[in-house]
């Protein structure tokens, strides 16, 4: 029998034909290197096997300054939109933030300004399953 050699642009090929179709997704860009992270998890682990339709807020400091944070609340409505959204951690300013930015105020949390939109809340103990086993036993 004759051995066929599989060539990288072969596979690459297999790979792309053979994306999963999800549904469209906010991404939420965050700030220093969360950033950076995100982007590599994106071109490594996402967007080679999905077929999916991003909508990317930049949620950084200096563009909510910018933008006098009218692109979190934008970000919010996409989320309420889409029904999900991968939010980064994003820096809320404080005094020293402010400072340091040159900021044109200290500006509320982004946290605090989705859940807001999204009428969530901030649980603060285990949501616990029965049907769910947990991996810590003391959480």
């Amino acid at each position: 029998k004759k051995l066929s050699v599989l060539r990288l642009e072969n596979i690459s090929s297999f790979i792309m034909a053979q994306k999963i179709k999800a549904g469209p997704v906010v991404d939420v860009l965050g700030d220093e290197m969360t950033r950076i992270i995100w982007d590599s998890i994106k071109e490594k682990l996402i967007l080679p096997f999905l077929d999916i339709e991003l909508h990317t807020f930049d949620l950084g400091i200096e563009h909510r300054d910018k933008t006098e944070d009218q692109v979190t609340v934008d970000c919010a409505e996409a989320i309420k939109k889409y029904n999900v959204g991968i939010k980064c951690a994003t820096i809320t300013p404080d005094e020293a933030r402010v400072e340091e930015f040159k900021l044109k105020q200290m500006w509320r949390s982004p946290n605090g300004t989705i859940r807001n939109i999204l009428g969530g809340t901030v649980f603060r103990e285990a949501i616990i399953c029965k049907n769910v086993p947990r991996l810590v036993p003391g959480w």
